[in-house]
């Protein structure tokens, strides 16, 4: 729940059933031939790795951040034990209360975690890459603790003593992750409100833009209006002279300085048209191809906020990744969105050189505060609980998403 992984090819399936497999029956073998006292002070070398590496192999996240995520899913097994050993204080240590106090409380833990963190880790695990070092720190001081006190033999811990010192290590390491998570909540705060005052004041330049040009196109209409009949003269002199060609010539050359003059609409969705009007005339400016085919409704599930951030990422993204190119004819952006069932099918191709490199299934750049607006794209699909993906192949590189 807290380590959002997947299994890309059926080899690296089969490959991790495997290796789990053999683990099983190493373990299974040691236990046997070494007994239950040697097996638990080995514990973390036959358990925790191997399961941190399985976890690893099939996870979108780099080592530090799987490693974080494992530590506290640890701390939160052997909280629950030493809850455990704590109620079963008071009836003398029973093993049976002790067992089943555990495995009750499996199951509202599993929904703790799912409720109330999951989010904010999946959130910072997308959308940060500094700290994490410091984040371990805490669950491994606490795991540490709990293995050499105890080396996992309930017979050391029973007794008056070793739950109080228990309980004090818990309560002390309870303290560090709310510390914790209100951090997580605080940086996602401020990353939201980030992208809020970067949405608005695209929203406010592009606003401009497409004011200017209603003006300009305005102006233009104001001339031809007053020029009509001039050209209606020359017209009808044409025809008076029989002369067909020049006439439809003329009307040609008059049919297309009026488009010039027209402020192209591109959906229904005011804002939305606002930010794409600013970035396709921003891209033609830059002799980039942009082919568009968008059918988004004024009102739907998504925010126009969450979609300006979502369309002007990509697309500024877009255009300053094709104006490199050297030639002109390679330039080419196409903008797709459909919508179907309350569904939104959103993608954003564009040609590129070179080559990509990603982290985390994420594209990375080495340029200083690059590769944001990627971060933010996927921060607004999380939030609806869609599905986005980037790829790069053959010259071509893509952002799908589904929300």
């Amino acid at each position: 729940m807290l380590l959002d992984f997947e299994v890309k090819q059926k080899k690296q399936y089969y490959l991790l059933w495997m290796c789990l497999t053999i683990v099983v029956i190493v373990d299974a073998l040691i236990l046997y031939n070494f007994g239950y006292t040697n097996f638990m002070k080995l514990f973390p070398l036959l358990v925790y790795v191997p399961v941190f590496f399985s976890f690893l192999f099939v996870s979108k996240f780099n080592a530090i951040k799987v490693l974080f995520i494992f530590l506290t899913v640890t701390a939160i097994a052997l909280s629950i034990s030493l809850i455990g050993l704590i109620i079963s204080y008071f009836f003398g240590f029973d093993r049976i209360i002790l067992n089943v106090v555990c495995y009750v409380l499996y199951l509202p833990a599993g929904l703790i975690v799912y409720l109330y963190l999951r989010s904010s880790f999946l959130y910072m695990l997308r959308n940060t890459d500094k700290g994490w070092f410091g984040f371990c720190v805490i669950p491994l001081s606490y795991c540490a603790i709990l293995f050499f006190t105890s080396k996992y033999n309930l017979n050391t811990v029973i007794s008056e003593r070793a739950v109080v010192f228990a309980g004090l290590v818990f309560v002390l390491t309870l303290a560090a992750y709310i510390l914790i998570l209100r951090f997580f909540k605080q940086t996602r705060e401020q990353l939201t409100l980030q992208n809020e005052q970067n949405i608005s004041q695209m929203q406010l330049a592009a606003a401009k833009i497409h004011l200017e040009a209603l003006q300009e196109s305005q102006e233009k209409t104001i001339f031809y209006r007053h020029d009509m009949r001039h050209h209606l003269n020359l017209i009808r002199a044409y025809l008076k002279d029989n002369n067909l060609a020049a006439a439809q010539n003329y009307i040609s050359d008059v049919e297309e300085t009026i488009a010039d003059a027209a402020v192209e609409t591109y959906c229904s969705n005011y804002s939305i048209n606002l930010i794409l009007f600013s970035y396709i005339a921003k891209a033609r400016s830059e002799q980039i191809t942009v082919e568009t085919q968008i059918d988004l409704p004024e009102k739907n599930a998504v925010s126009d906020m969450d979609l300006c951030i979502i369309f002007s990422n990509a697309i500024e993204n877009a255009v300053n990744t094709c104006k490199f190119i050297p030639s002109a004819d390679d330039r080419t952006i196409k903008i797709v969105c459909k919508s179907k069932n309350d569904k939104l099918f959103i993608q954003i191709t564009n040609s590129y050189e070179g080559t990509v490199r990603f982290v985390d299934d994420m594209p990375v750049s080495t340029e200083e505060n690059h590769g944001l607006g990627t971060k933010s794209i996927a921060a607004v699909v999380q939030k609806y609980d869609g599905v986005c993906s980037f790829t790069a192949d053959e010259g071509f590189f893509k952002i799908s998403i589904i929300l």
